[in-house]
């Protein structure tokens, strides 16, 4: 077990591409409906917000992984920064769960186009998609990574080719006077931060790529230039396929489906069969299962080796160079959560963890810099970027609906029993 280790295999290229296929997915392709339906004519300001958030935290993941090439992610940072055995497991294990949950809710949303080519219970799709993105990740890191690459060409060109069909049939059947009033914010802030606590899940994973530092060939270079790159290119495009909703369907009409994009090129009248662009759909749902399932067993790999979870979590593969009894673990967990909630909820279970998250994130690199103050031989966020996020995260972390909070005590109270039984063991 001490001979086996992770192989650097993966370049700045891979890494963007990984990052982009991570972030995009189950959350534009299924949930931008449900923002839709919830914020109304404001859709478009939640996902603008969501993805300012989600570039203030990545500055933040950014100059902490530049400083902090762990494999553990933020609850090295944070371990790093408060030195505090604790803190470490905690933020592990929410990160650990954030995964896990975002999982989960790509396999229930894989559903909502599969039902396009075959009549499939939910919790089937679910099982099978969750046993095949695992099987690949304990295969390899490069044939994952192959895969997400070819995954995130297809599902990029997929909303290119939605983007386009789209807004040429919202340009044909609106002027420009009735455009701007469908994309007139209501003026409803309750609205829009609960378009926020949904639109978020969309961002979420550029997170997981500094659980790939000890496979990446240059971490300290090429993550945070592949952090902020993904998230910027990924930011853009959410901005026009969230208007080429709100221009071609209700809010109403939008919130209800399960399969949104599709709907809308239906209505356009779309000149290809539709199982192919729910093919398109099915490939980037399971890119963001995939790329988050990677992460956990990654995660749990890394916060076995610091001793902050079982020995044996630790083992990679002789042959496989994976960590094999993680990603084992990994479905085991993920098949629960996915027989515990709907999409929705799940989407947002997954955004309070990653705020939380994202919270002690901006707060540890605040401590790392008053301790050591700023670099000058790597890339360092602006100065008052940690903070800022500080206050984002304060002001959406108290926005999320009461069954988030319940989950949340819940999970709290395990990993607490958790924590305590491992450091019982440790003595």
């Amino acid at each position: 077990m001490a001979e086996a280790k992770l192989v650097r295999s993966l370049g700045l290229g891979t890494l963007i591409f990984y990052g982009i296929g991570d972030i995009l997915g189950a959350g534009i392709y299924a949930l931008v409906g449900k923002v839709a339906g919830v914020a109304g004519n404001s859709a478009w300001v939640s996902f603008m917000a969501a993805g300012i958030l989600a570039l203030i935290t990545g500055l933040s993941y950014a100059e902490l992984g530049a400083r902090i090439p762990h494999s553990a992610g933020a609850s090295a940072y944070c371990g790093y920064a408060f030195k505090q055995p604790f803190i470490s497991f905690l933020i592990g294990a929410l990160v650990l769960f954030s995964g896990i949950a975002s999982t989960a809710t790509a396999a229930l949303a894989f559903q909502g186009y599969l039902s396009v080519l075959a009549n499939v219970p939910t919790i089937i799709a679910a099982l099978l998609l969750i046993t095949a993105i695992n099987s690949l990740s304990f295969i390899g890191i490069r044939q994952s990574a192959l895969t997400n690459n070819l995954f995130t060409i297809i599902e990029f060109a997929g909303l290119l080719f939605f983007t386009t069909v789209a807004l040429q049939y919202a340009f044909s059947i609106h002027t420009p006077t009735q455009m701007v009033e469908a994309l007139t914010p209501d003026g409803d802030t309750t609205s829009i931060i609960t378009g926020v606590t949904i639109a978020f899940y969309a961002f979420i994973g550029f997170e997981d790529m500094v659980n790939l530092a000890e496979e990446a060939k240059n971490p300290t270079q090429d993550l945070p230039r592949a952090i902020l790159i993904a998230i910027t290119v990924t930011s853009l495009l959410y901005l026009l396929v969230i208007i080429a909703v709100q221009l071609t369907m209700t809010p109403e009409a939008a919130g209800a489906s399960d399969r949104p994009l599709l709907s809308v090129l239906e209505l356009a009248g779309l000149s290809i069969p539709a199982w192919v662009f729910a093919l398109i759909a099915i490939i980037a749902i399971s890119n963001t299962a995939l790329a988050n399932s990677i992460m956990a067993s990654r995660l749990m790999y890394g916060m076995a080796r610091q001793g902050l979870l079982p020995q044996p979590l630790a083992w990679i593969h002789p042959h496989r160079h994976t960590p094999g009894l993680s990603i084992l673990v990994t479905v085991l967990l993920t098949l629960i959560w996915v027989i515990t909630g709907g999409v929705t909820l799940l989407a947002q279970t997954t955004g309070f963890l990653l705020v939380s998250i994202f919270l002690c994130v901006h707060l540890s690199l605040i401590r790392i810099r008053q301790r050591e103050g700023r670099l000058t031989d790597r890339f360092t966020a602006p100065a008052a970027n940690p903070y800022l996020g500080v206050l984002l995260c304060l002001a959406l972390i108290y926005q999320f609906p009461s069954a988030v909070y319940i989950r949340m005590a819940v999970l709290l109270f395990a990993i607490g029993i958790l924590f305590k039984l491992i450091a019982y063991q440790q003595k």
